[in-house]
């Protein structure tokens, strides 16, 4: 196994990425996991994540695999590796039809591609466990890590499936390599999360950074009905610079909270899991190329938007718990510049999570 040096990250940095210097925490973590083999890395939200497995994808050989279960955030991935940073990258997932997927797949075996994104539902399937089976891949990812732990606050069946692929991938080739990467796991999730990577969980390595965010200025406002809430939501906005986004706990909520923004003339728009595809991704990329000042959306959007540059998120529901609203509201600010999280909080609005739970 080769030996990587400080030198050769840093040239590869400047010279594949274009930047002068790494953020704290990620010339080690990526060593690390060079050298190492197997790294969990807990960080904050807008810390930078994932150079930790986009730098390894130039210098392995084989295919990075990277599991994640948001399909907005795959889209924002591949448009920076393949616009920004010249690395061939492809996704399977179920936003893409069959033909599409199926000519990512040929693409992949003729080594075309270094870094594959797949959703995690996708290793349901037989044949396309097989295929990933079957590919040389030299890194696993797990991002959103912390869904593989039964003591995740998102916990996902399909992740489940994710320590089946770890085995079977790392009983063919010891020299897999394997990263976590999660913004929210407490030390019981941790540990789990390490028994279920890792062979001998012992063995795995854990980065953890401090999870302040202090740019970030957070406040609650109290409402009484939700059209109480609307008229507060229009006045915030109205004074509120930059973009933002807007959480909303439920479909219906992200039609009725645009519609009536756009009434008072402020270009809204609303996302979630109901639309089709095309317009999914369009509605996106406008919103990258702030298009809206605000888009109102259930995290289908919100945890995979990957904008620097959001000025504010605004909570128009309570989130499901404390951790999904760490990371909700660090999608804002993830430039460093002064943002603002907003929650309208609403007593009635517990019913919905209750009943989701």
């Amino acid at each position: 196994m080769p030996q990587y040096t400080e030198s050769q990250l840093h040239e590869v940095l400047k010279n594949q990425f274009g930047f002068n210097a790494f953020r704290p925490g990620q010339l080690e973590a990526i060593m690390a996991l060079l050298n190492h083999g197997e790294l969990l890395c807990i960080q904050p939200t807008g810390h930078g994540k994932s150079l930790l497995y986009q730098l390894p994808a130039t210098l392995l050989e084989g295919v990075v695999l990277v599991i994640s279960p948001l399909i907005a955030l795959m889209r924002d991935q591949l448009e920076q590796l393949k616009n920004r940073f010249h690395i061939s990258a492809a996704s399977i997932n179920s936003d893409q039809g069959e033909e599409e997927n199926q000519n990512v797949r040929r693409i992949v075996q003729e080594a075309r591609v270094k870094i594959l994104f797949v959703s995690p539902e996708q290793l349901d399937h037989i044949d396309r466990f097989q295929f990933l089976l079957s590919l040389p891949i030299s890194l696993i990812v797990v991002d959103e890590a912390h869904c593989i732990s039964t003591w995740g606050h998102d916990f996902r069946p399909s992740y489940r499936q994710i320590i089946h692929l770890v085995k079977a991938l790392r009983d063919k080739s010891h020299d897999i390599k394997i990263l976590g990467l999660t913004a929210t796991a407490n030390a019981k999730t941790e540990e789990d999360i390490k028994q279920q990577l890792s062979q001998e969980a012992k063995k795995i390595i854990v980065y953890r950074e401090n999870m302040n965010r202090p740019n970030i200025q957070l406040s609650v406002v109290k409402a009484k009905s939700v059209g109480e809430k609307l008229l507060i939501l229009e006045k915030i906005i109205q004074q509120l610079e930059g973009v933002g986004l807007i959480y909303c706990a439920t479909q219906d909520n992200t039609e009725l909270v645009a519609e009536y923004l756009k009434t008072k003339n402020i270009h809204a728009a609303s996302y979630h899991a109901g639309y089709e595809a095309e317009i999914k991704q369009k509605l996106q990329r406008d919103f990258l190329n702030n298009q809206f000042k605000v888009i109102a959306a259930t995290n289908a959007l919100g945890m995979g938007i990957d904008k620097s540059d959001l000025r504010f998120i605004i909570h128009f529901d309570i989130p499901g718990s404390i951790t999904a609203y760490y990371q909700e509201v660090g999608r804002c600010g993830r430039d460093g510049l002064p943002a603002k999280g907003i929650l309208l909080y609403h007593f009635e609005d517990t019913k919905i999570q209750e009943h989701f739970i």
